[in-house]
């Protein structure tokens, strides 16, 4: 009888300890899906306070190996600027008169309200 009770103790602690480690891995993938959601979309940096920045990579064109063009909007300023493994260079400077490309959005609403308005 002593043998059968330990038996039958034995088997709900081990089915507790694979439900727990379950669990466990179900709560991690979780995890790991949130941080590669807001890894994806951005919202990291925004929550950090660095998204509506006042810098922005508009383009990269990359030269070779460790050597691109990248062109930096600061404010109302565009920057070329050459980057490698010994530094970054400043290659051009432009002031943009006009704002950034916007999204496709707001490009088709201020389209849409020009066509009805002429």
């Amino acid at each position: 009888m002593d043998n059968a009770t330990l038996t039958g103790a034995g088997a709900g602690l081990g089915l507790a300890a694979v439900k727990m480690a379950a669990a466990l891995l179900l709560i991690l993938g979780l995890i790991f899906l949130a941080l590669a959601l807001l890894k994806r979309f951005g919202l990291a940096a925004r929550l950090q306070g660095r998204g509506a920045g006042a810098l922005r990579i508009e383009e990269r064109v990359a030269l070779g190996p460790r050597k691109q063009l990248v062109v930096v909007r600061f404010l109302n300023r565009l920057l070329v600027l050459g980057v490698t493994d010994a530094g970054i260079n400043l290659i051009a400077e432009h002031k943009a008169d006009h704002d950034p490309t916007p999204d496709f959005q707001t490009a088709l609403e201020r389209e849409s309200g020009q066509d009805s308005s002429s």
